[in-house]
């Protein structure tokens, strides 16, 4: 604690969009809601991820850059992800603490996924980040803020120091102006930052209240003070978190009111503007609290919209425990298939995925790879051999896609989301149909033809045979029911 109180203000961006990629083709179809723009990634960045970076906004905040949108903005934008890099290393410069965190790779719903799956999300997601931005991630952004006790010990195992959670994701009364340890399994702890929630919430969902940078700093900030710390002059944090998406895009101007606020309008109502990891440098948390697990910051029944269903969303919920059940179900079949047929040429073959990102975005050369990975140190001595391997690879890689979490965020499975999610489990399909001749597409349509939508009435089965087929999108032959898996070599040739 530093000498005197002192008063600090954090705010949170989530900056996050999903993949809008057509898994086969890797391009993003014309999206008509985002006109003038083609797609919504175009728009948004016109809107808000440029903005903010032009402003400086970055360097005065906490914030994830999810790994989907930093892909594409290096790819689309490069001039924009070097502003708001440059800006996480000026922050670190400045004051020595970085403003970016990490953030699970694929926005999966980490208490849905299996412990291996927890550490590969976790392990893309810090590769990435370091790739990006030069240095190690100290915290980590949970989707969705999703999280269970398995969750944290994985973020801790894999050396993240911190993440950031709702007020009621504690199991108990949490004061928000202060970080906690929350107890691991193994008697080790994690920290955690609680953000404000009605305050979080009113900067997001009441327009109102960001009309006035100097208003909002002096009307509201006060008012969620500890009057009992600043009292003692014990130092405290607000922190205000919401999708970074507000900022320009959701509301118009507000990257303005963000730069006022955190250069002029906080400062001169008594708080210091800083970033989590500068404050945790000289705040360390002092007291314990217990998660309530599952647990997560968009729904009140734990992490039920993602699963089973809840009155979070309006509409019939029945079709997401049946796409679950579906991908789970095509999830197990892919991870048997994969250890069984990659174990002859890999010495771990789950050790070779979670390296495989940077295999795949270059950041390791194959020969590195394979000396690492390889049975014997060594590539396949087969070329064909190496090409199975590759697309085994990719078939895990692609699988992870599949459990993106707004395909089960919204009200009803024939929309966008639900069916890029179909689309990602379909590629994965076709990718170990080109690998190996097994075939997962039989399985999978019985399970995913069980979840319905309400307003079309169309099934995911309807959903997978409606996706466009390509030149080279191979996948098993349909096959009437009752009918035997095929055990044939591939065909290039698209489905009947």
């Amino acid at each position: 604690m530093s000498e005197g109180s002192h008063q600090y203000l954090c705010i949170y961006g989530h900056f996050y969009q999903p993949p809008r990629e057509d898994p086969f083709t890797a391009q993003i179809p014309t999206e008509p809601g985002a006109a003038p723009f083609d797609n919504f990634n175009e728009k948004i960045t016109a809107e808000c991820y440029r903005p903010n970076a032009e402003l400086g906004n970055f360097e005065r905040i906490s914030f994830d850059l999810g790994p989907t949108l930093a892909s594409w903005l290096d790819e689309q934008h490069p001039d924009v992800l070097r502003r708001i890099v440059a800006s996480d290393r000026e922050h670190l410069l400045r004051s020595g603490g970085g403003a970016a965190l990490a953030q699970a790779y694929n926005h999966t719903i980490l208490p849905l996924a299996t412990p291996r799956d927890k550490l590969t999300q976790i392990r893309w997601g810090l590769q990435d980040f370091e790739q990006r931005f030069g240095r190690a991630a100290l915290g980590m952004w949970l989707p969705e803020t999703a999280a269970d006790l398995e969750t944290l010990a994985a973020l801790h195992a894999c050396g993240v120091t911190y993440t950031v959670l709702a007020p009621w994701q504690a199991a108990e009364p949490v004061d928000p102006t202060e970080p906690y340890l929350v107890r691991l399994p193994n008697g080790e702890t994690i920290t955690v930052f609680f953000y404000t929630g009605p305050l979080s919430g009113s900067i997001s969902f009441e327009s109102d209240v960001t009309n006035n940078a100097d208003h909002f700093a002096h009307a509201y900030l006060p008012s969620y003070a500890n009057a009992e710390k600043r009292a003692r002059g014990v130092d405290q944090i607000i922190i205000i978190a919401s999708d970074g998406e507000l900022y320009g895009h959701h509301k118009a101007w507000r990257d303005h009111f963000l730069s006022r606020l955190t250069q002029t309008s906080a400062p001169a109502a008594g708080f210091e503007v800083v970033t989590l990891d500068r404050y945790l440098r000289d705040h360390p948390p002092t007291r314990e609290i217990t998660l309530r697990a599952p647990s997560s910051w968009s729904c009140g029944h734990g992490v039920a919209r993602w699963s089973d269903g809840c009155g979070c969303t309006e509409g019939d919920s029945s079709w997401k425990p049946a796409l679950r059940r579906a991908l789970d179900g095509l999830h197990v079949r892919l991870d048997e298939v994969f250890e069984r047929e990659a174990a002859p040429y890999l010495a771990d073959p789950w050790a070779a995925r979670d390296a495989y990102l940077s295999l795949r975005e270059g950041w390791l050369a194959p020969d590195a790879f394979w000396s690492r990975y390889g049975k014997r140190g060594a590539a396949p001595r087969q070329p064909a051999d190496e090409t199975k391997v590759v697309r085994l690879l990719e078939a895990q890689y692609v699988g992870q896609w599949m459990y993106t979490s707004c395909g089960f965020f919204f009200e009803d499975i024939d929309r966008i989301e639900p069916r890029n999610d179909i689309a990602f489990a379909r590629r994965a399909i076709s990718l170990m149909w080109e690998a190996t001749a097994v075939d997962l597409q039989a399985d999978f349509l019985r399970a995913v033809a069980l979840a319905h939508s309400e307003r079309t009435h169309l099934t995911g089965a309807d959903i997978y045979h409606a996706l466009p087929r390509l030149a080279g999108d191979a996948l098993p032959p349909l096959q009437p029911p009752g009918a035997t898996t095929p055990t044939t070599a591939p065909s290039s040739e698209p489905a009947a």
